[in-house]
């Protein structure tokens, strides 16, 4: 307590010091119409940055069965994007820094419409890949540049909210992604109109950012000043922004003598700057703590781990999925309502709290089901056709039979939950009473435990680390490094996602699926430690101050 007291005291003085001026000051600071409508356009790549995430969960099921995809592929065909992304998201910084974020964000366009298109058309798994990947680098881009574009054309007192904005456009477009999913899944080859309906948002993003105004910071970062006193006055509604023109330029003029060197030096002063590198630190495990809490096991696998829990049709699960994205979508919203009034340090630390005990339910629930589906017979007669010493002498019950993808293994039984035999799929049963066959997922009267276990998990996540993670890496770093140490933010939630793409399906094969959750509740166990004595309070700092959060403070 007196850890946060103290840091309460010293954060409160920095909100009050006067010795720089932020964008806009005191009662001057409102929210004009052009600040809304700028927003609105460029949060287009945070909605598309969610819907491309999230479409492939119901996507995967009807891929799966028309380009017969393995484990393996699977994961290729979700993690592809996220690599790809990856990279996206390091062109981003530069990419920002050299043309400008608006421009940046055109490209990411341009890139959400070709991907688009290639998924549309794809006639084989090859280019179904390549659809992906090209996709990927307009997701990493927009990840990167569209919160820095937001951060730097909006009042402080609104930053926090529009930037958010940006977070609740991720989600809103999950949510949507999983409704179009529902909606194609009965339909011929749906999965086509699923991946490649993106390509609507992404030119009015593209054509709409045409229109508006590249940012005032890096105008007149460009000595471009008359534009930028221009844009200021749209975004502010004010006559006059002198004021503001000179602050920016104040701190970009004492910002530049750190980077006109050339990314050498920039390492190097980097390097001796303890403030940013702290900055840069928290920032990044943002990221990569927002990744290893495990929600895109959640966003990009959400219909498989339905159908794990004992949903045997592909359209229910596909619509099931449909009420993790919602809540997804809504308690993102929730915290664009509540990120203003509450200080980012309580919010973020109260729900990564939440997160880890809904990790903990989702590994419970899993474990539950997997004691209550029905066991194997392992009495097999050796000499029996149906006898396979991977499928008949391994499994335990239905969830670990059809589990063992690798030699394609089924469970016949008389019911769903009475015991039966693990056999090979491809075993004909025309003599056997397989009243109840499956070579995919096991019944299991506690299945409905999954559902409200991801509702709790996700409602704290989204809460929380799931938009804060974006809000406060937007305002953390001086103007001097934040494109590279966005850039290096980004990239590191788009690596972690990655990780956590590639080793999902294997981690549950390999621990269990209830040991994989668990595994990623202790994880994020130790990012709650790790915030709890490092981060520091942002709300309400002008971009110009954000150096200070991160000085040396008296003991």
């Amino acid at each position: 307590m007196e850890h946060d007291r103290r840091r309460s005291s010293d954060d409160d003085s920095l909100h009050q010091t006067s010795d720089t001026r932020p964008l806009l000051k005191g009662s001057e600071q409102r929210l004009t119409k052009y600040v809304v409508l700028l927003c609105a356009v460029s949060t287009i790549g945070g909605f598309l940055f969610g819907y491309d995430t999230g479409v492939v969960s119901g996507a995967l099921v009807k891929l799966k069965d028309h380009f017969r995809l393995g484990d393996s592929e699977e994961e290729v065909v979700v993690g592809v994007a996220v690599a790809a992304a990856a990279v996206g998201a390091v062109l981003g910084g530069i990419l920002s820094n050299w043309a400008g974020r608006k421009h940046a964000i055109i490209i990411s366009s341009v890139f959400f419409s070709l991907g688009s298109v290639l998924l549309f058309t794809a006639p084989n798994y090859a280019l179904l890949v390549i659809g992906r990947t090209v996709l990927g680098l307009g997701v990493g881009l927009a990840s990167m540049v569209v919160p820095a574009y937001i951060a730097e054309c909006s009042p402080p007192l609104y930053r926090g909210k529009l930037v958010t904005a940006f977070g609740a456009s991720i989600t809103t477009g999950q949510f949507i992604a999983s409704v179009i999913d529902g909606a194609f899944s009965s339909v011929d080859e749906g999965w086509r109109w699923m991946l490649g309906i993106a390509l609507l948002p992404s030119v009015i993003m593209g054509g709409g950012m045409f229109l508006l105004p590249e940012s005032p910071r890096f105008l007149i970062q460009q000595n471009h000043v008359d534009k930028a006193r221009g844009v200021l006055k749209k975004i502010t509604g004010l006559q006059s922004v002198d004021d503001e023109v000179e602050a920016i330029k104040e701190v970009i003029d004492a910002e530049t003598e750190h980077s006109s060197h050339g990314i050498r030096h920039l390492i190097s002063k980097i390097a001796s700057n303890k403030p940013v590198q702290r900055a840069i630190l928290i920032g990044c495990s943002l990221q990569c703590f927002q990744q290893l809490a495990g929600i895109n096991t959640v966003m990009y696998y959400s219909t498989t781990m339905i159908k794990m829990a004992g949903i045997n049709d592909d359209t229910t699960a596909i619509w099931l999925s449909c009420i993790p994205s919602f809540c997804n979508s809504l308690f993102a919203i929730v915290s664009l309502l509540i990120v203003e009034r509450l200080p980012r340090r309580t919010l973020l630390l109260s729900t990564l709290f939440g997160t880890v005990i809904g990790l903990i339910l989702l590994g419970g629930a899993y474990y539950g089901i997997e004691a209550t589906v029905a066991p194997v017979n392992r009495l097999v007669d050796l000499n029996s056709p149906y006898y396979d010493p991977h499928c008949s002498a391994a499994a335990t019950n239905c969830d670990g039979c059809v589990s063992f993808t690798k030699f394609n293994c089924s469970f016949c039984s008389t019911s769903r939950d009475s015991k039966g035999i693990c056999m090979l799929a491809s075993s004909k049963t025309e003599n056997l009473n397989c009243t109840y066959y499956t070579a995919d997922t096991c019944y299991s009267k506690y299945s409905f435990t999954i559902i409200v276990a991801m509702i709790f998990y996700i409602a704290m996540f989204a809460t929380g680390l799931g938009t804060l993670a974006w809000t406060i890496n937007a305002e953390i770093y001086p103007m001097w490094v934040r494109g590279y140490a966005m850039s290096l933010s980004t990239l590191t939630n788009w690596s972690f996602n990655l990780v956590i793409a590639f080793t999902f399906l294997d981690l549950s094969n390999a621990i269990t699926k209830y040991g994989a959750f668990w595994l990623y509740a202790g994880i994020t166990s130790v990012g709650w430690i790790f915030f709890y004595f490092k981060l520091p309070e942002t709300r309400g700092v002008p971009l110009e101050h954000v150096e200070k959060l991160f000085e040396d403070r008296p003991r």
